[in-house]
């Protein structure tokens, strides 16, 4: 271990830190798990401490958001399995149906959690009521074993040191406007480039991309957490919704770089970038309002921009400014411009939508 690991590992070793208390809150949760199981006698001690494992995040959201989805899967699977016991399949008719359900395990794994585990439980009571002569058996002693995981692993996540998602959202949101912002620039200098630059363009959208899914992530925990109105509950899913748009905006606004064939030059060029500009002032303004409590008050609101754009784009287009530049571009460019509107009013939306959540506080 190197020793800048070795100095953030043990750095990690104080009461203050957020990780340690997780992890000192998960350890005091699974032992008080294997404890009950010691006490009830139950027969398949270890899937208590593993539904613990399980359900508990670092927030009280996360564990609020995966416990729910692992309850429901559990019983939807759990009645399943013993159905499909209670007909007294031949074995190699069961053998089948294991291995299916295997495939679809490893399927819907990264995919979606809810269906992961309503599968992993009834191949399990299958099993289970297979070789054991009560079919429902196994289907009770899981549901009853996960009811008790997930029960203890909320307990624990309530009363120790609760962290509540909606804590760092402005700092994940200011992280990933900032790279929106980021990749939204690269696209810009490509774009009147001679020499794209196609492999940061990548880098760029898979970092905005990765906030982008860690950012919705802490917004869908915090969306379910008490002590929120139900408003302010759908404005967090109302930002998701737009922080997504924009980033299908920015994959459309690449596609069109990586086929442009030259840009529109002259005395359209200065009131193009201009454009581009103050969709970038949006990027910046919208930053400060998510990372600062009290921004300033935008200046302008881009649909009048973008109106005065365009204003500007038919003057052009009457004195014959277009004539000159190839089909190609002048499409490419339309396409972009249409691109460039969209930004600019998710943008608009974002701020709106943050301002909202704040008045409903």
């Amino acid at each position: 271990m190197s020793s800048k690991k070795r100095s953030v590992f043990f750095g990690e070793f104080r009461l203050s830190s957020p990780v340690f208390r997780h992890a000192l809150r998960a350890a005091i949760a699974i032992t008080v798990a294997i404890a009950v199981t010691q006490v009830l006698n139950l027969s398949h001690s270890v899937w208590v401490p593993i539904s613990v494992m399980v359900v508990m995040r670092p927030s009280l959201g996360g564990t609020l958001h995966i416990s729910w989805k692992r309850l429901v899967g559990t019983t939807i699977g759990a009645g399943v399995g013993v159905i499909l016991a209670w007909f007294h399949l031949p074995v190699p008719a069961i053998a089948a149906i294991v291995l299916l359900l295997f495939f679809f395990i490893f399927y819907f794994k990264g995919q979606n959690y809810l269906i992961f585990t309503a599968i992993l439980t009834a191949d399990l009571v299958l099993i289970l009521g297979t070789v054991f002569s009560h079919t429902w058996q196994g289907g009770a002693e899981r549901m009853l074993d996960t009811v008790l995981g997930i029960s203890i692993g909320l307990i624990a996540s309530f009363l120790i040191w609760p962290n509540f998602a909606r804590k760092n959202l402005r700092q994940e949101m200011g992280a990933l406007i900032a790279a929106q912002r980021r990749h939204f620039g690269q696209l810009r200098r490509t774009y009147f480039s001679d020499t794209p630059e196609a492999s940061t363009l990548l880098v760029g959208r898979i970092k905005a991309l990765t906030l982008l899914e860690s950012c919705t992530e802490k917004f869908t925990d915090a969306s379910i957490e008490p002590g929120l109105r139900s408003g302010q509950r759908q404005e967090l899913v109302n930002l998701v919704d737009i922080f997504t748009r924009i980033h299908r905006t920015l994959t459309a606004l690449a596609s069109i770089v990586s086929k442009s064939k030259g840009v529109f030059h002259g005395r359209i060029r200065p009131e193009f970038e201009a454009l581009m500009e103050s969709v970038d002032s949006k990027f910046s303004e919208l930053e400060e309002c998510a990372r600062t409590e009290d921004a300033a008050q935008k200046v302008q609101n881009f649909n009048v921009e973008f109106s005065k754009f365009m204003v500007f784009l038919g003057e052009m287009r009457s004195q014959g400014e277009f004539e000159r530049f190839s089909l190609d571009s002048r499409n490419n460019s339309s396409a972009f411009i249409r691109q460039i509107n969209r930004l600019g009013t998710e943008l608009e939306r974002a701020r709106n939508s943050i301002h909202t959540l704040r008045k409903a506080r």
